[in-house]
């Protein structure tokens, strides 16, 4: 029963970490599994089988999670602030149970840590803004070097998997990574499908690459997923043996930055200009009620899992 559980919460952080502005530490944070995760991954040369056993329902809901690319895609493409709306629901409704790891232990120190990474996140979100959209970083898949950017973008893009708040999604797009990486993966997709007969027609946000698509370009394609699933795997690595330091060390401070990223990341959800071009009445009518939805549902699984918890100990 606890795989079933930890891989619906690794379903919710692999959705939570393919939308720019959204945050799959963040999810960890709220569905309560963070530290577990934290703790396998930093772990895992000292309890190799322990840490793959832990891991191992978290990965696969995570890459369930990651497929639905494209319904969460057509969604954003074509109801951008109803489907934002759901998942802020999701995240608000789980601020009540985070805040309690906070509540009471303002100082000094934790009130600073929470300003200076607040500040971070907000001069990412406004870059975001200035630079980040339509930015489109050209690779191609002939030249060598495409390969080890790849790889460090994988790296950079971890960081929505680890950090709380931090949206690698929205990195990515400041970068001008994040449409070139979704156009690699749809278009080795499209192309496969292609191949069998299925005759496939993705949207791609390139379309000199949609015009560039052939049977040529699955093999460069594995490479290329391949080189980014590998910065990911460092990256994820590195990253959270700096959080557990952190957590272990500097625990109510780093808590404190956590959740200052968390409400932070709800400006950042939002500050999509082309969110609210020609709304219509019926889409801020079903936004307002997917955010509640969304709200309450999280909130009251908080609540169960809250319960639990105590019934256990």
């Amino acid at each position: 029963m606890k795989s079933i559980i930890n891989i619906l919460k690794g379903v919710l952080i692999g959705i939570a970490a393919i939308i720019p502005g959204f945050s799959g530490g963040t999810i960890a944070c709220v569905v309560g599994c963070y530290d577990e995760l934290i703790e396998a991954v930093s772990g895992i040369g000292k309890h190799f089988k322990q840490s793959v056993l832990t891991l191992l329902p978290f990965l696969l809901g995570i890459l369930i999670g990651a497929m639905s690319i494209f319904p969460i895609s057509w969604g954003l493409n074509n109801y951008p602030l109803v489907t934002v709306c759901l998942f802020a629901g999701l995240l608000i409704g789980s601020i009540p149970s985070f805040h309690k790891n906070i509540k009471g232990k303002s100082n000094k120190n934790n009130i600073l840590s929470a300003v200076i990474c607040g500040t971070i996140f907000l001069v990412i979100i406004i870059l975001n803004l200035t630079i980040g959209e339509g930015n489109y970083v050209s690779l191609n898949s002939s030249a060598w070097w495409a390969y080890i950017v790849l790889l460090l973008a994988g790296m950079i893009g971890s960081a929505a998997l680890v950090v709380p708040g931090i949206s690698g999604s929205m990195v990515l797009m400041i970068l001008g990574f994040y449409n070139p990486i979704m156009d690699i993966i749809k278009g080795f997709i499209q192309v496969v499908g292609n191949s069998l007969g299925l005759n496939l027609s993705l949207d791609f946000a390139s379309s000199q690459f949609a015009e560039s698509l052939n049977n040529g370009f699955i093999l460069p394609a594995i490479f290329m997923i391949l080189c980014f699933g590998i910065g990911i795997i460092i990256g994820f690595y590195l990253i959270s043996k700096l959080m557990k330091y952190l957590l272990t060390k500097h625990k109510t401070a780093t808590y404190f930055a956590i959740f200052s990223f968390i409400l932070v990341s709800l400006v950042g959800i939002y500050a999509v200009p082309s969110y609210y071009e020609g709304l219509s009445p019926l889409e801020i009518v079903l936004s307002i009620v997917f955010l509640i939805l969304g709200g309450l549902g999280s909130f009251y699984i908080s609540k169960l899992a809250e319960k639990k918890e105590t019934v256990e100990n």
